[in-house]
């Protein structure tokens, strides 16, 4: 039998750490209570539903090789920001699929269909990939074959079917409005010299012709530039469609909102080409530069001797409006931003500008995504000495909030995650609608 003075002990004990419990509950261990503080729901990553995931063969990555776009300055391939039209190429493609490269020089694309990888395989490596900006169903791939060697082809997609293939060089785009594509091909001749060509999505290809650089009241073109087929280089020569040779600069820019028109910033001079026929003609030129407020206008900073004079125009047409002095400094360009009417923008990095953006929710799945998988970056990190030159700082996180998911690259496997709904995703996705 228990003693008697043992029974009661045993109860006052119980009875103090119920009391302890009731008391301190409600508060965290840090603040000294007995439960842990709650975290917010996207900080652990079992709250992120994983829709796919691939394991990486030693050595591969999704990372572009030889990527020379004139809008890509930085060596690493864009991760990507909305994923708009006239961003640099990313990558992480929408929700659908990516692109990676092997380690004896191989290139491949990976496509999420039907809760399956479907393989896309090329014997060379992949330095620019593209799907069109709207149905999806058209592929554009740049491979590298050998030193100043490129190619280019569209495919169709799920089948892998090539449509066509033509040389071209690091790099290809697809129009705004999805209905062409623009590649360059580099002059063997002339420093900087490009000679560029549009070519349809649909339908057969159109016949070749060479800008004449002949429009009345407007420069002649600069010594040295073929201006007649004759002149062209071998591969020139071959390039296919309705072609135009200028010179791209390293602060060159090229935007091609529509399968028509073109817009060319390089040297401190601005070109506006229109397709008239099967012909490419300039609609207007000038000096200054031009910085795209897409997906809305074209704007222009022509630099003065005490000001700087800014001027705005529509994207298909020429028709330069002068903006009042006292309107706010634009931000630096950058193909990031998305443009809202006329008194907004902002970058999938909160960067701002305007208050047409003000009360607009602010990004956190970035953060919570490097939070949530940064252990598995640890691992792969200590597993696979590569992956520190590919991923020094973490994990790498690739948004698709208009999809409503993310790419994440950990190191030795890429997953792809749904994001938590909100209502910036909802605004996002009515911003990126409107374009």
């Amino acid at each position: 039998m228990i003693p008697k003075r043992y029974l009661i002990a045993t109860l006052f004990i119980a009875a103090m750490l119920v009391l302890l419990a009731v008391v301190q509950a409600p508060r965290s261990r840090e603040k000294g209570g007995v439960v842990s503080a709650a975290a917010p729901t996207p900080m652990s990553m079992e709250s992120f539903e994983t829709l796919a995931e691939y394991h990486l063969q030693d050595g591969w990555a999704p990372r572009f090789q030889g990527t020379r776009d004139p809008d890509q300055t930085d060596p690493w391939p864009y991760a990507g920001g909305f994923e708009t039209p006239w961003e640099p190429a990313s990558p992480f493609m929408g929700d659908q699929g990516f692109a990676m490269n092997g380690p004896t020089g191989r290139g491949e694309i990976l496509m999420w269909r039907g809760l399956e990888w479907r393989r896309y395989r090329f014997e060379a490596p992949i330095c620019s990939a593209r799907l069109d900006p709207n149905r999806g169903n058209r592929l554009l791939v740049t491979l590298s074959l050998g030193k100043d060697h490129f190619e280019t082809r569209l495919m169709e997609v799920p089948e892998g079917r090539v449509l066509w293939s033509s040389n071209s060089g690091p790099w290809s785009r697809f129009s705004w409005d999805g209905k062409a594509i623009l590649i360059g091909l580099p002059s063997p001749a002339l420093e900087s010299g490009w000679l560029l060509t549009t070519l349809p999505l649909e339908g057969d290809l159109p016949p070749q012709t060479l800008a004449p650089w002949d429009e009345p009241g407007l420069p002649t073109p600069p010594k040295g530039f073929p201006i007649r087929p004759e002149q062209l280089w071998d591969d020139g020569s071959d390039l296919a469609g309705p072609r135009l040779f200028l010179t791209l600069r390293p602060d060159a820019r090229i935007w091609f909102p529509t399968h028509n028109r073109l817009w060319v910033s390089s040297g401190g001079n601005w070109t506006f080409w229109g397709l008239e026929g099967d012909t490419w003609r300039r609609l207007g030129a000038g000096t200054g530069t031009l910085a795209a407020h897409p997906p809305l206008r074209m704007a222009r900073l022509q630099s003065g001797k005490d000001s700087l004079p800014r001027s705005l125009s529509p994207l298909t047409e020429l028709a330069w409006e002068d903006v009042p002095e006292n309107t706010e400094t634009w931000p630096t360009y950058d193909a990031a931003w998305v443009w809202k009417a006329n008194d907004g923008a902002l970058t999938p990095w909160d960067l701002r500008w305007g208050k047409g953006i003000e009360g607009f929710p602010k990004e956190h799945h970035r953060q919570y995504l490097i939070s949530a998988y940064r252990s598995e970056w640890l691992t792969a990190s200590n597993l696979r000495a590569s992956v520190r030159g590919w991923l020094p700082e973490g994990p790498d996180i690739a948004l698709r909030e208009a999809s409503e998911v993310a790419w994440v690259w950990v190191g030795d496997r890429v997953l792809l995650v749904r994001l938590h709904p909100s209502d910036r995703l909802r605004k996002i996705r009515a911003l990126l609608k409107s374009r």
